[in-house]
């Protein structure tokens, strides 16, 4: 088996389902209960990734906000952008930490980045997770978006899975986590009420064999 990093994924969604609005409009979604976890979450990962989409619609600086949690070294930012698409003044770019892009298109160049330029078949996710294994990556977590989750769910490669429903309904057209094209049952571990929503720790090995 190959080596990879332990992976945490986690996202927070509303009450109907929802992990952003009409044409991936960015819902603060969380509480900051919440968002007092996260972020002393993040503080414990060596680093962080999305997907290309996340960063065009949300904007995120994918660091620990120090107001909510301590940290002595920033987690590396990771996007996975096939075709380096992103605002070249997207604030994964400030430079206030290490930042990765794998793309497959040549050529391109981001200021505060390293360009990582990968086939196809190496962007594939046991790979990513492997190269990031043997630079001394040990431990990632996967904050979204829909195409980055499902990826890490369908390769397998999801250790823990954390998902946030705060107290909020979506309007009709937003985007949907989970589309399951059969009923799945039985596939949460813990649930944990918070302020204006409630933690639930899902089991990914299950999901993933209900998945397929």
């Amino acid at each position: 088996m190959v080596n990879r990093p332990k992976v945490v994924i986690n996202v927070a969604q509303s009450l109907n389902g929802m992990i952003a609005g009409t044409s991936g409009r960015r819902v603060n979604i969380s509480s900051d209960e919440d968002l007092i976890r996260v972020h002393s979450l993040r503080a414990g990962m060596d680093a962080i990734l999305v997907g290309a989409n996340t960063v065009i619609n949300d904007d995120p600086k994918l660091l620990v906000d120090q107001s909510f949690a301590e940290v002595d070294k920033q987690p590396v930012r990771i996007v996975v952008d096939r075709r380096l698409k992103i605002p070249g003044n997207a604030r994964i770019l400030d430079g206030s930490g290490k930042t990765i892009i794998y793309t497959s298109r040549n050529g391109g160049k981001l200021e505060n980045a390293e360009i990582r330029v990968r086939n196809e078949s190496q962007l594939k996710i046991e790979n990513i997770l492997s190269e990031l294994y043997d630079s001394g990556i040990r431990n990632l977590l996967v904050e979204g978006g829909k195409e980055v989750i499902v990826e890490f769910i369908e390769a397998g490669c999801v250790d823990e899975f954390y998902l946030f429903i705060g107290n909020v309904l979506i309007e009709e057209g937003g985007l949907r986590l989970f589309n399951p094209e059969k009923e799945i049952k039985n596939i949460m571990r813990d649930v944990r009420p918070m302020e204006r929503g409630v933690l639930i720790s899902l089991d990914p090995h299950y999901l993933l064999r209900s998945w397929k």
